[in-house]
């Protein structure tokens, strides 16, 4: 069928902007390694970071979509003005109370921070600098949601890849100028104003990326019809954050072990490539399909909603496990350059294994909440996300003495579990979800050869660990190879146990709709 084809577009776009993004935070890491600036940093742009990265991949659709799917054709695109128009008020309103809070703000995000000391004082001083990201990425996200209900896909999801490349240059740059050497201020300030570059980008590209039709000028009545969406902009965009915000609360409990919160985000980074292309395809793809189902009522969205289970699942499950194996050698030849040394390669991998194991969680997470958005089901997941946010924390808090950084790890892990847990049930009662037998045969297979790929690599990592543990050139190739293996095992065994029926994949890649 086309959703598919239209996913993996948007999915393939947001897999080149999360390899930028890697690309970005790899050269930072060099610099800065895990020390002082590099923990003010991702403290300090951690809200706008969150905000583009959200907001740049169809975070606000499940607010826009369905309003602009039920509204009459002629009334369209003054709803949509409108929208814009209360959507603006709203980021600049955020981004002021922002800036003037950003000492409380960071106090919340870094407990482990003196405020007074070179990490909160730092954080607080970029945070503050880089608040214009906020409404530049809300508004950005709007024009998004409004392009995608025109049909254009392709050109609002390059809007992040835009943003990367603005930034690697400021970043650039910033090597240039001798970075490593910098006084602290003068690299965070540096640092905050690449991150505004990126969000100035992302925004005039998605703006581009709008047809001259989808807007009008609103009028008095349309202002009132457009307010239901900032209502629903609230459960939808934090349904979005959710893997975000459980970054947020692990990084508050790693903050007291020094450079934890640089370990965690650079673990993080690399376990969200796979994760965004899951969001991303949800946000731009599967929540129109769903919002307008062609009236083929219930029994018309669970078929989308299990195909999009399956989909998710078989990306997520063999790079979950993938990661978790590989998760030492990926560090360290990724990032063990400059100051990011042994010890940073250490704890970085300790979370990222960890982390790892959430993809499948989280991927399916994404695909229940777009069903239940859909269904006018908010509540239910912003009660499942607020009790996995709540485990999640006192599980990161209480382990982190015991634990170290996988405390903090391990309580994302029991936070995804718990919100999936809930949307499950809470949709399963509702009968809104539905796995026919074949669907539960092919998720079989899928696991079963995810199982086998991740004993081959396991297995090929033993072979390949003299070259691994050199580095340089001769460990990116093993890696290379490892990961080249994982992919051909997976795919060869998914075949064999009937995780992948290739008829059906060809016949959806071309739009045909068997």
């Amino acid at each position: 069928m086309a959703l598919l084809r239209r996913a993996s577009t948007v999915a393939l776009i947001t897999l080149g902007s999360r390899g930028l993004g890697f690309v970005r935070d790899a050269m930072v890491a060099a610099l800065f390694g895990t020390g002082l600036v590099a923990d003010a940093s991702v403290a300090g742009l951690v809200l706008p970071q969150l905000a583009r990265r959200l907001l740049g991949e169809g975070a606000l659709n499940a607010a826009i979509l369905p309003a602009l799917v039920r509204a009459e054709a002629d009334r369209r695109a003054r709803l949509a003005g409108a929208a814009l128009v209360l959507f603006a008020l709203a980021a600049f309103a955020a981004g002021l109370v922002l800036f003037v809070f950003m000492p409380v703000v960071i106090g919340v995000l870094a407990p482990g921070f003196e405020l007074t000391g070179p990490r909160g004082a730092g954080a607080v001083m970029v945070g503050r600098i880089a608040v214009v990201c906020v409404p530049l990425a809300l508004l950005a996200g709007v024009l998004a949601a409004l392009a995608n209900a025109a049909g254009r896909y392709a050109a609002p999801a390059f809007g992040p890849v835009a943003g990367n490349v603005a930034v690697i240059a400021l970043v650039t740059g910033l090597m240039l100028a001798g970075g490593r050497t910098m006084a602290m201020d003068a690299a965070l300030t540096w640092l905050a104003v690449a991150a505004i570059a990126g969000a100035v980008t992302q925004f005039a590209l998605v703006a581009f990326a709008v047809p001259r039709s989808a807007l009008a000028m609103p009028r008095r009545e349309d202002l009132a019809r457009a307010l239901p969406m900032l209502g629903a902009a609230l459960p939808s965009l934090f349904a979005a954050a959710l893997p975000q915000l459980r970054f947020l609360v692990a990084a508050a409990a790693a903050s007291g072990i020094a450079g934890g919160v640089a370990a965690l985000f650079y673990a993080t980074r690399l376990v969200e490539l796979p994760l965004g292309l899951v969001g991303a395809s949800a946000g731009a793809v599967l929540l129109p399909a769903l919002a307008g189902h062609d009236g083929k009522g219930r029994a018309g969205a669970r078929s989308v909603g299990a195909g999009g289970i399956e989909a998710a699942l078989a990306l997520s499950l063999p790079a979950a496990l993938g990661l978790a194996v590989l998760a030492e050698p990926v560090v360290a030849v990724l990032f063990q350059r400059g100051a990011f040394g042994a010890e940073a390669t250490r704890l970085t991998a300790t979370a990222m294994a960890l982390l790892a194991l959430t993809l499948p969680l989280q991927a399916s997470e994404k695909v229940l909440a777009a069903i239940a958005f859909t269904e006018g089901l908010s509540r239910l997941v912003a009660r499942c996300g607020v009790a996995g946010l709540i485990l999640g924390g006192i599980t990161g808090f209480a382990g982190m003495p015991w634990l170290g950084i996988a405390g903090p790890a391990l309580g994302v892990l029991v936070s995804s579990a718990a919100s999936l847990a809930g949307l499950a049930l809470g949709l399963g009662r509702r009968r809104l979800v539905a796995i026919e037998a074949d669907g539960r045969r092919r998720l079989r297979g899928l696991a079963g050869a995810a199982l086998v790929m991740a004993g081959a690599v396991a297995l090929a990592r033993l072979w390949a660990a003299p070259a691994l543990a050199a580095g340089g050139l001769a460990g990116a190739a093993e890696l290379a190879l490892l990961v080249v293996l994982g992919v051909a095992v997976y795919a060869g065994a998914a075949r064999l146990l009937g995780g992948i029926a290739v008829g059906t994949l060809r016949s959806a890649l071309k739009g045909d709709p068997r």
